[in-house]
């Protein structure tokens, strides 16, 4: 990997990455420090935190996720919304790949455990992320809202200088938010 033989940090928010760049993305960290994260805004990266925990309290609860962007965003549903869907999951102690419906047509009852997840597009929103716990007598929400694409530059400014004075290594921005 020509990179590597530069020695530095990478900070890498993207999402999409396929199972082959994951390994490419591990082999390097062996070598250099790399902070991967779909989304590098601070909220979200805590949110995730608060998302794992609330699943695993509110096990028998449905559960939906609901992600709005701008109407050009490229990828349905977003990195952000299966990261968050994926840290619940992760408190119920499920496989999203088993448990994920996108989207509802025709006939659909829900299944037990599922994790609903929906995507919508219009205007010139930087970001909505909204997981709903519903029980029989209670809703619980959270939300988290981008108002500027700032906050991501904000935080890819402090994982990247994490990344500067890390050790070689693979790190989330949970291992950023940790160090301070």
């Amino acid at each position: 990997m020509e990179h590597l033989s530069y020695g530095k940090p990478h900070v890498i928010g993207t999402t999409g990455l396929s199972a082959q760049d994951h390994s490419r993305v591990e082999e390097a960290a062996g070598a250099v420090p790399i902070v991967l994260a779909p989304n590098m805004s601070v909220g979200v990266n805590l949110l995730r935190e608060v998302i794992e925990e609330m699943a695993a309290k509110l096990r028998g609860y449905d559960l939906e996720v609901v992600e709005t962007h701008h109407r050009n965003k490229k990828d349905a549903p977003s990195g952000t919304a299966l990261f968050l869907a994926r840290a619940a999951a992760e408190g119920r102690g499920q496989d999203l790949d088993e448990v994920a419906v996108y989207g509802r047509e025709g006939m659909a009852p829900r299944s037990e455990g599922e994790i609903g997840i929906h995507a919508l597009r219009g205007g010139a929103v930087v970001g909505e992320h909204r997981l709903i716990f519903y029980s029989g007598g209670e809703e619980v929400e959270v939300v988290h809202r981008a108002l500027s694409r700032r906050t991501f530059a904000d935080g890819a400014m402090r994982a990247a200088k994490f990344a500067a004075t890390a050790g070689p290594g693979l790190y989330s921005m949970s291992d950023v938010l940790d160090a301070g």
